[in-house]
């Protein structure tokens, strides 16, 4: 009884490490902050958070083609305490149109991926809100960019929309996929962002090896 005892006192303590081990390699100093204004740059982004204390890093998320800015962020504190008080003074802060969103930023990993998907056929006058309220009813959406002509400002009906968990992504796909919402006269297409990317991918390089087939080499 006195073996069996001790084995069960023990057993806990490994998990106990492993749990003080992960804390430790992942202090939680970096920060996402979505609802960013269209045209705010790191600069302006590092003058803002920088206010509360040292910051190691900051990036504002952008197309690495075309430069257009996905509205969200990420700053990196050099202090746990300054994370932390950055949210509570930062967070709803109004910036020009928009309100900020800041929060801890998730560690990358299964949980996390796939929770941004590419929408087309949407209508093309479809605002902000009405994308709130077609796909806010299947989960948190932490971050949406309505896409638009660069020549004439005009919405493309193709959207990005990010959900806070893969499921909730999944059930929007389900539900919206080949619907047609109000005030449209096509069936949307909803991909998760990420295989539209493999797609276009695979369709450059099909494209290319073909060019190249009929140059000869």
């Amino acid at each position: 009884m006195t073996d069996q005892r001790e084995q069960q006192q023990q057993q806990p303590q490994p998990q106990q490490q492993q749990q003080q081990t992960k804390s430790n390699e992942e202090p939680r100093t970096n920060l996402i902050i979505n609802y960013l204004p269209q045209n705010m740059n790191e600069k302006e982004l590092y003058s803002l958070f920088v206010t509360i204390g040292p910051v190691e890093s900051c990036r504002v998320m952008k197309d690495y083609k075309t430069g257009y800015s996905y509205g969200f962020g990420f700053v990196n504190y050099a202090k746990a305490e300054d994370a932390a008080t950055a949210i509570s003074t930062l967070n709803g802060l109004q910036v020009q149109n928009k309100r900020l969103k800041v929060s801890f930023a998730r560690p990358s990993g299964e949980e996390i991926k796939e929770t941004n998907l590419y929408v087309t056929n949407l209508p093309r006058n479809i605002t902000e809100s009405q994308i709130d309220e077609i796909f806010s009813k299947y989960g948190n959406i932490v971050q949406k960019n309505i896409l638009k002509d660069k020549l004439t400002g005009l919405p493309r009906g193709v959207a990005f929309v990010r959900f806070d968990k893969r499921e909730e992504a999944q059930e929007a796909i389900a539900r919206l996929h080949g619907t047609i919402p109000e005030g449209g006269s096509e069936p949307l297409s909803v991909k998760i962002a990420e295989e539209h990317g493999k797609q276009k991918a695979a369709y450059y390089a099909g494209w290319q090896a073909g060019y190249n087939q009929s140059r000869g080499k």
